[in-house]
């Protein structure tokens, strides 16, 4: 049975922002003598701590699998424990950030750290098999700025324009490099981003990887999808679960890390939905503007004037503020269950209340059917998707949600 860590139950990682929030700035797996650190993760204590020991022990897995959203910092957790296992140097730390295998892995340049991920398909490229194909100098360059923009940043994605799949290429180029180089006694780490992009054909023969593992091999595999992974990739793998961030752990961060005030700190920090790269996103842009708009929405609907209705529709559903809905009703989601968390734990979720508006939407709408207002927010965005009339769907999302919220009885259509 191939053990399951899961990082639910760490303190410094429950999602949703329902656990107090541990130190934003640093993990580090500390076990015995050895402090493993992990310079580049948020949270994510319950996984480190496991990987720190198993470091420590001389029992690190072949083959890992951390499973998780997006921007819960698979990728940085990945390259911080392969910089570990790399480090010779003689400090009580690892990565001791002093000897030269540091400075290699650092930059992603040590000859054993080998990073795969999905690339776009070779100039007069069109299978599998084609080998020694070259990139165009466009490709190449696309290649370039992620790979370093990586090495900057270890939650930047791996992500090339055009860059669908691992293909079989990918994995014969690393069977050949484990052939042509002997064992040595030192740990040789592969990292293979979004394995679940893995081809068929190419799945198939990293299997035979992991079920005859070369001498010193560690294969850290991370993926958002595990629906698409292989069963028997799977099964030969250790699993680690990474959870959503914490929003008042990704508050902090932000605050720390990106020096972003904190009021815009705490409104990005909740709408990320537990992705540090989500908090950083919306800490960019106008978080406070996007969600006056969706309180003024919800201010509307409690005052059911079917003027005011008609016309916010029409505002909402006309011209460039159309292409903006699919965000403004996530928006919407996100507000009404910050709002339920709250109505039905005020002490729980007591960093909600600092935001008055939510705290007073709380009591007038206590007890209502939240959950029910959620489900006809998620209908509407599929509507849209699905090219429904913006303006009849925004109508009658906003008579239900008004009645749901408000008890307001039904509202005369005068559209």
């Amino acid at each position: 049975m191939v053990e399951i860590i899961d990082s639910t139950d760490d303190p410094g990682t429950g999602g949703e922002g329902d656990q107090p929030a541990n130190e934003a700035s640093e993990s580090t797996g500390t076990a015995g003598g050895l402090a493993v650190r992990f310079p580049d993760v948020i949270g994510q204590e319950r996984i480190t701590t496991a990987l720190g020991r198993s470091l420590r022990n001389g029992r690190v897995p072949h083959a890992m699998l951390f499973l998780g959203d997006d921007g819960v910092g698979k990728e940085a957790t990945a390259l911080d424990f392969a910089r570990a296992l790399l480090c010779r140097g003689k400090a009580g730390e690892k990565p001791c950030e002093q000897c030269a295998d540091c400075a290699k892995t650092r930059q992603l340049q040590h000859p054993n750290l080998k990073i795969l991920f999905p690339l776009p398909t070779p100039k007069e490229s069109s299978d599998d098999d084609a080998a020694g194909e070259e990139y165009t100098a466009a490709q190449q360059r696309k290649i370039d700025e992620v790979l370093a923009a990586k090495r900057n940043d270890y939650y930047a994605p791996l992500e090339v324009q055009g860059g669908r799949e691992i293909v079989l290429e990918h994995i014969r180029t690393l069977r050949r490099e484990f052939a042509k180089t002997s064992y040595s006694g030192e740990y040789r780490v592969v990292l293979i981003s979004a394995a679940d992009r893995l081809r068929v054909q190419a799945a198939n023969a990293f299997l035979k990887l992991l079920e005859e593992p070369p001498g010193g091999a560690v294969f850290i595999l991370t993926s958002s999808r595990e629906s698409r992974l292989l069963a028997t990739i799977i099964s030969r793998c250790q699993t680690f679960r990474f959870s959503p961030l914490p929003t008042q752990l990704l508050e902090r961060a932000l605050i720390e890390r990106r020096n972003v005030a904190t009021d815009a700190a705490a409104t990005a920090a909740r709408l990320a939905g537990g992705s540090w790269m989500q908090a950083r996103e919306w800490a960019e842009g106008d978080p406070g503007r996007k969600m006056e708009q969706v309180v003024g929405v919800f201010r509307v609907l409690y005052k059911y004037d079917p003027g005011k209705i008609d016309e916010l529709v029409d505002q909402l559903s006309t011209g460039a503020a159309a292409k903006e809905l699919p965000v403004l009703l996530e928006l919407m989601s996100i507000w009404l269950r910050d709002v339920q968390r709250f109505d039905a734990d005020p002490e729980r979720y007591a960093h909600l209340g600092r935001d008055a508006s939510l705290s007073r939407f709380a009591q007038v709408c206590a007890g209502r059917d939240f959950a029910r207002a959620v489900e006809e927010i998620e209908q509407a965005r599929l509507d849209i998707e699905r090219y429904v009339q913006p303006g009849l769907v925004m109508h009658q999302l906003l008579v239900r949600i008004a009645t749901l919220l408000f008890d307001h009885g039904p509202l005369v259509v005068s559209r």
